[in-house]
């Protein structure tokens, strides 16, 4: 009986150790690492039509876990975004591929903005120019 209770009381203390965010008082404050935020697709200034969307291929690894990426697409001078979306993969290495629709959208100068959060709310923000024929 003494043994089983000996390596319930050591397992318990493995588990409570390998808990950071317990011995921080469940803190999730920024702890200064960032997502690493790469945009493989589109690249700067690329020139695309409506009929071919715009392709969005980006990776985020961050050890904290990815807690939130938001893309949006604007317009300069636009008060809202054309095109605004979140997504909450929970996971520490995220690779998305995405086809999105242009459909309607009027030539001009537009950017895409990413924006991705760690659980401990770090964030790494990105854009990138691109043109509508």
């Amino acid at each position: 009986m003494r043994i089983k209770t000996m390596l319930a009381s050591i397992a318990a203390v493995c588990l409570l150790t390998a808990c950071e965010d317990l011995f921080e008082d469940g803190s999730m404050q920024p702890d200064g690492s960032s997502p690493s935020l790469t945009i493989k697709n589109p690249t700067q200034n690329q020139t695309i039509t409506p009929t071919q969307g715009l392709q969005v291929y980006i990776t985020v690894v961050d050890k904290d876990e990815v807690d939130n990426i938001n893309f949006s697409v604007q317009s300069p001078g636009a008060e809202s975004p054309l095109v605004d979306f979140d997504m909450m993969p929970h996971k520490t290495v995220v690779e998305f591929d995405t086809l999105m629709s242009l459909e309607g959208i009027v030539p001009g100068s537009y950017t895409l903005k990413i924006t991705a959060k760690d659980k401990r709310t770090n964030l790494s923000e990105k854009e990138i120019s691109f043109t509508v024929q």
